[in-house]
């Protein structure tokens, strides 16, 4: 055991970044509501974002011939010391979709706190038929420390491709399926056909196997496709019908899935698809995942005009989903419609107005959160169709200053944005789950004082060059946290004072520290805890 001596003070000449906060937990995003006064994360145009159970997310940014990477912890404090450049080429030009819908890729979480995302690479003009055969789809894995595990990137198709849209999937093995639909593409030497193509790549990188789910049609618009899992199954669907298969390659067919809203439920092994009957009925569908019905229902869709919104099925948390739906004609709003686990649906769908291009997210408490793009806000009702918040969060005030807004749930009850301002690269802004922009709260620090002495491991660990410690006090006392080497030597003092109960963190900056193991020690009239903790560089 190693034993700590207390007989010298020694301070370190490196570099320390120092965070004392109470409830609510006050944290490293921007209170502003200007755009170019938030949290700038990496260089690029068009963005991303993946979230994760713990309120950490990866940010992603792409521009022309580069994409990057940043992790953010859930007080928005950067990860990685530096962006991760997971792509660069200057031959390449990474944009949208050459029907400019701003999807520029997509991504997905590996699982265990990385990213898996792929992108089209557009190198060489698009629209130049000598260099349309330069065109392709690669895919690259970001593990949580900011390490690319696919050398310079896996080519998924190449030259043959047009148009595409595409959805990713974790394999649960560290791999993904990419589900591409491919259509409109008249350059010299291609087939004119439409398609969905559908590609694993494993943990290593190397492509599985790669199938094609084929049409007759010729210049048909393949405009979304769905790609879910749940245990071993693979389910895409596009308008040209669905495709089941194993995680091997072996092909089910059913069309019953043919639809815009396909969710799957790993947790419940469940399958919810949404889809259009006929222009005023809806039928949303519960399936076991290997596609025996739970239960049917149908509603109407209203007055006018209105379309689901591809893939915005959203489940309730209890069995049952949301979905959203807009109109097709110059109105700003979105109706929410909630079936419940028992097949019984809203008898009146949720409006939300004033909302153009919504997006849908779980608020991790059963309810539902809805955002606009233009003006970027947000909304959240529980699952009765109440308000959650008296009135919508403004991430933003000037919708001027960001463009291509997107957003996701923190998993607390509150959501991060992630979007370009005008100012250069990319920005995001977080709401806590009472609404209140840039400030993090967590209900079982706010509502209660804490009972016991609690020290949290650091989180991340092993770090570089950061990590943040978390500790609880059930009174008012004095409070000491160091960090000592193996020897027991002291290397940094972080908290030396008298503090009110409540929940704190600190963070450690150790860039001027050699790696190894370290601990760190709190300390109390009373109590005394240490724990290791792991530099690596």
């Amino acid at each position: 055991m190693i034993r700590f001596r207390f007989v010298l003070l020694v301070f370190s000449v490196c570099c320390l970044n120092l965070l004392m906060t109470q409830n609510p937990l006050i944290a490293q995003w921007s209170t502003s509501t200007i755009a170019e006064s938030t949290l700038y994360v990496c260089p690029g145009f068009y963005p991303g974002i993946v979230t994760f159970d713990d309120g950490s997310s990866i940010i992603l940014g792409a521009l022309q011939s580069y994409i990057y990477a940043q992790k953010l912890d859930e007080y928005g404090y950067k990860q990685w010391t530096t962006p991760v450049q997971v792509f660069h080429n200057d031959s390449s030009y990474i944009t949208e979709t050459p029907n400019g819908d701003e999807i520029w890729g997509g991504w997905i979480t590996d699982g265990v706190g990385g990213v898996i995302v792929f992108w089209y690479d557009h190198r060489g003009a698009y629209f130049d038929q000598t260099s349309w055969a330069n065109n392709a789809i690669y895919a690259q894995h970001v593990d949580k420390f900011g390490n690319l595990l696919w050398g310079n990137g896996v080519k998924i198709e190449g030259p043959e491709t047009g148009l595409k849209r595409g959805d990713i999937v974790n394999d649960g093995q560290g791999g993904c399926v990419i589900a591409m639909a491919e259509s409109e593409f008249d350059f010299p030497g291609a087939s004119n056909k439409e398609r969905t193509r559908i590609v694993r790549v494993s943990n290593s990188g190397q492509i599985l196997w790669d199938k094609a789910l084929d049409s007759n049609n010729i210049h048909y618009s393949v405009y979304y496709v769905i790609a879910k899992r749940a245990i071993d199954r693979l389910y895409v669907t596009s308008p040209f019908g669905a495709r089941i298969s194993l995680f091997d390659g072996t092909q089910i067919t059913d069309s019953a899935l043919s639809g815009f809203g396909l969710l799957t439920s790993e947790k419940d092994s469940v399958l919810y698809n949404v889809k259009n009957i006929n222009s005023n009925t809806i039928l949303q569908t519960k399936f076991t995942y290997t596609l025996d019905t739970i239960w049917t229902a149908t509603s109407s869709g209203g007055s006018g005009s209105v379309s689901i919104i591809h893939n915005s099925a959203v489940p309730d948390g209890a069995g049952g989903i949301y979905y959203l739906r807009t109109r097709e004609d110059s109105s700003l709003y979105a109706k929410v419609r909630r079936v419940d686990n028992r097949g019984e649906v809203w008898e009146n769908e949720l409006i939300v107005t004033n909302t153009d291009i919504p997006t849908g997210g779980t608020d991790g408490h059963g309810g539902i959160m809805v955002g606009g793009q233009w003006p970027p806000r947000v909304w959240r009702f529980d699952s009765l169709k109440n308000p959650v918040w008296n009135n919508p969060v403004h991430i933003l005030n000037s919708q001027a200053d960001a463009y291509f807004p997107i957003f996701s749930s923190d998993n607390n009850g509150g959501m991060i944005m992630t979007y370009w301002t005008t100012n250069g690269g990319i920005y995001t802004q977080h709401s806590g789950r009472y609404g209140q922009v840039g400030v993090i709260t967590n209900v079982h620090e706010l509502n209660n004082v804490p009972t016991n002495i609690i020290l949290n491991q650091n989180y991340p660990n092993p770090f570089n060059p950061e990590t943040v410690i978390k500790y609880s006090i059930p009174r008012k006392e004095f409070v000491s946290i160091k960090i000592f080497d193996v020897t027991g030597r002291e290397i940094n003092s972080l908290v030396n004072t008298i503090q009110e109960a409540g929940t704190y963190i600190v963070k450690w900056n150790a860039i001027n520290i050699p790696s190894g193991v370290y601990f760190y020690q709190l300390t109390t009239p009373s109590f005394t805890q240490t724990k290791k903790l792991l530099l690596l560089k």
